[in-house]
């Protein structure tokens, strides 16, 4: 896949095959993903890559948590809102996507059931975990995490499989523990599902747009 395709073709998955990844493909993908950039080369990304068996205990766990309405405690707190910008985008997102599923804005019950799935990691057979090092400084090291997330994203989307970046997997990074040898002094900041797309699911007919260029971006000569 030629580099600039990849990066316009790129989307979030969010139904998988049940079919395995090879450990080889999966070693393949994090050996291309950590060239990714690096702030001042400090490489500051670890990460833990979960299948097998222990994929349907860990989200097993994390939905319990969910359904009986444990309060979240992720390692990096998310936020509690957007400017009105970010807002409109986030909530854009929401409705394009329930609309390509055909989910109504009042079926709270098909609504509860996606967001289940989504902490099912949406049936992916892989979720890899990316860490840090908790004496970190945080604003770079999240340029390094962000770096390091899409590159494997890329690699993956390169090798025919699909990716869908979760914080929803992190939410509870007790439980998280429980089942994944996370080491000590690490904190998880995100979850990335990573299967074999399910072609005839209707949430992978769905893609985000983009803001043009002239919204983002200043020439100066």
């Amino acid at each position: 896949m030629e580099l600039l395709e990849g990066l316009q073709t790129r989307k979030s998955i969010r139904a998988y095959k049940p079919e395995a990844v090879p450990r080889e493909l999966l070693t393949r993908i994090l050996e291309a993903a950590c060239w990714s950039p690096s702030w001042g080369n400090t490489q500051s990304w670890e990460a833990v890559v979960v299948a097998g068996g222990v994929v349907p205990r860990l989200t097993a766990d994390l939905v319990a948590a969910v359904e009986q309405k444990e309060a979240p405690n992720p390692d990096v707190p998310m936020p509690a809102g957007f400017p009105d910008a970010q807002q409109h985008r986030y909530m854009a997102c929401a409705a394009g996507l329930f609309g390509t599923m055909g989910i109504a804005r009042e079926d709270k019950a098909r609504r509860k059931a996606h967001m289940l799935n989504m902490t099912r990691a949406f049936g992916a057979p892989v979720i890899i975990y990316v860490l840090f090092s908790a004496d970190l400084q945080v604003p770079y090291t999240m340029f390094d995490l962000g770096a390091i997330t899409h590159g494997i994203c890329l690699a993956a989307h390169a090798q025919g499989l699909g990716t869908c970046i979760e914080a929803q997997l992190a939410l509870y990074p007790d439980l998280v523990r429980r089942h994944v040898p996370i080491p000590e002094g690490r904190k998880i900041v995100i979850g990335i599902a990573l299967g074999y797309p399910d072609p005839e699911a209707p949430a992978n007919a769905f893609r985000t747009e983009r803001e043009p260029l002239e919204k983002w971006a200043t020439w100066v000569d």
